[in-house]
């Protein structure tokens, strides 16, 4: 018997090298927020081997930046599959409404945004794509900035899958439902921010770390504030 796939957030959990990469991160963030806020510096430091006296305190501000900057691309690298998975899992929430994609049983036909837009590319109500089996589209919803979202379309049949086409929302002829498409994935996407928790699992880290690049930098900018 096959162990059950995990979902998101345990596959978040177990993954120690992403933990410690966050872990570091946010501290790192949190002692330059502190250090930019406060006005503290850091003279001494003391390891398991020596004692280290800082004679130029801003360099410390500028070594801490250049490590945030690092993790942040680590960290970025490391939880980009699990973003991905957690996009996919919200914007297929998307796709399902019946706005969207409504499927009428009784007459066989589908109707809605997604016809709509793929009409140019293939029918979906071709009688051809209904009987066969083997011939069936697929589609793969990148939300992007939201504005700029577009799906991948994909028509598998005996040869195998098609070269994947980009389709944009916006290229609907209608621009009274490329407003509402782009409603609902904004909908959607907000919905489940405050639902999942995968959320801040993911970006909390890099949040913190920009924040904290911010604010030191612009402090070093406008030393008078």
């Amino acid at each position: 018997m096959t162990e059950p796939p995990k979902n998101l957030t345990e596959q978040i959990n177990n993954d120690t090298v992403l933990a410690s990469c966050k872990k570091t991160l946010i501290i790192l963030s949190s002692i330059l927020l502190a250090l930019t806020f406060s006005g503290a510096k850091i003279t001494e430091a003391n390891t398991f081997i020596f004692k280290i006296t800082f004679t130029n305190p801003v360099g410390l501000s500028s070594l801490l930046l250049l490590a945030i900057g690092y993790l942040l691309i680590r960290y970025n690298s490391l939880s980009h599959l699990y973003v991905e998975s957690f996009q996919k899992q919200w914007s297929e929430k998307v796709v399902s409404n019946s706005f969207y994609r409504n499927y009428d049983h009784h007459n066989d036909v589908v109707s809605g945004f997604i016809p709509d837009l793929f009409k140019p590319y293939v029918d979906l109500n071709n009688e051809r794509i209904k009987s066969e089996s083997h011939d069936f589209v697929e589609y793969d919803l990148k939300t992007q900035l939201f504005f700029n979202a577009y799906f991948y379309l994909t028509i598998h049949d005996e040869s195998g899958p098609s070269e994947p086409v980009k389709i944009y929302l916006f290229s609907s002829k209608s621009k009274f439902k490329y407003l509402a498409a782009t409603s609902l994935i904004s909908y959607y996407w907000l919905i489940e921010q405050f639902r999942r928790r995968e959320f801040l699992e993911l970006y909390s880290p890099m949040f913190i770390g920009f924040i904290a690049v911010f604010c030191s930098v612009w402090s070093r900018l406008n030393p008078s504030i």
